[in-house]
């Protein structure tokens, strides 16, 4: 409100200006008329230049942005920036020549030259503020790439710090320990899915999009040491339509939201969670019952805001988290490259 109020008071004193102005230079030969009588006529019509352009300026921004449509922009802006301002000259010059000098001609030549000088400053405003909103938009837009790499290099460690996580790693070793002493054969094979598992999520520290064929074979590695670790108290049912596999995710998307839900889920072998994971329509989802845990889990939801915000900068869909009729969904777009 207060930026709006010193808008419209400078407004009105450039008005006040160039009616001084124009009296007094152009038409210092007419005094038949007071000053207000030119004050009453400029200040209305400078508001009007004013504000029509910058409306014209919001509407365009959004029909054709400065970064999505630079030269359609240029266009339409001086078209229609100088369209508006001519008509509104054209009608101030005549008013004013109507009013004070009402001799039978349309403009007179002072009129005439008034209306080009008019249009001519005109012009060369608008070239003024296209250049300097181009290049604030262009500014803007190192910005946000700038912005995006950071966090987007953020979310890549966190979300490597959530992978290679101490509790991660002391649980799978506490199995392979065991393993050593029952079972060495699969022991052996323990070990090779384990470093399949890191060697994917070293692979892929710096990737920022896997295709889902590539993300469903890594997560075939994580969730046979899953299964190793927990038997049958969990379940998993793939339903992946093959025609998606070459679309793209976000990398270890998936093994972020089992472990999710592996964290805040009970499973034991008489209550099992069973988790589904399928495609639909252009979407990947994961969902299970909800079990939660006898004990207060803590979290600080980071790994799904993750997700969130890094989809942001690959696609307009959004990912969806549903809690509804006992069960936990969350639905990712899959992204398709051109």
């Amino acid at each position: 409100m207060k930026h709006l109020r010193y808008r419209f008071l400078y407004m009105i004193a450039l008005g006040i200006a160039l009616a001084v102005a124009f009296k007094y230079l152009v038409y210092r030969d007419f005094m038949r008329h007071g000053i207000w009588f030119d004050i009453s006529i400029f200040v209305p019509a400078t508001l009007l230049l004013w504000e029509g352009n910058l409306f014209l300026d919001t509407w365009l921004n959004r029909k054709f942005g400065w970064m999505e449509h630079p030269r359609k922009r240029i266009v339409y802006q001086l078209v229609l920036s100088l369209s508006y301002s001519f008509l509104i000259l054209f009608g101030l010059l005549s008013t004013i020549h109507l009013l004070i000098n009402p001799d039978g001609h349309f403009l007179d030549p002072r009129m005439r030259q008034s209306l080009l000088i008019g249009t001519l400053i005109a012009a060369t405003i608008q070239a003024l503020d296209i250049s300097f909103q181009f290049f604030n938009a262009w500014k803007n837009s190192l910005l946000e790439v700038a912005k995006y790499k950071t966090e987007s290099a953020q979310a890549q460690l966190q979300n490597l710090k959530n992978q290679i996580n101490p509790h991660f790693l002391f649980n799978n070793l506490s199995v392979l320990s065991s393993l050593v002493y029952k079972d060495q054969d699969k022991a052996v094979q323990f070990i090779g899915e384990l470093s399949k598992v890191y060697r994917y999520i070293l692979d892929k520290r710096n990737t920022e999009l896997s295709t889902l064929e590539e993300e469903l074979a890594f997560l075939d590695h994580y969730l046979y040491l899953l299964k190793i670790r927990f038997e049958d108290s969990i379940v998993f049912h793939l339903e992946i339509e093959k025609s998606k596999k070459s679309a793209y995710v976000l990398p270890m998307c998936l093994q972020m939201l089992v472990e999710n839900t592996i964290q805040h889920n009970e499973a034991s072998q008489a209550r099992p969670l069973i988790v589904r994971i399928f495609t639909e329509n252009d979407t990947l989802n994961i969902e299970n019952p909800l079990q939660p845990r006898n004990e207060i889990v803590e979290s600080s939801e980071t790994g799904l805001k993750n997700i969130q915000l890094r989809y942001e900068y690959f696609t307009d869909q959004n990912v969806t988290i549903l809690c509804t009729n006992g069960s936990f969904l969350v639905r990712i777009p899959l992204i398709v490259q051109q």
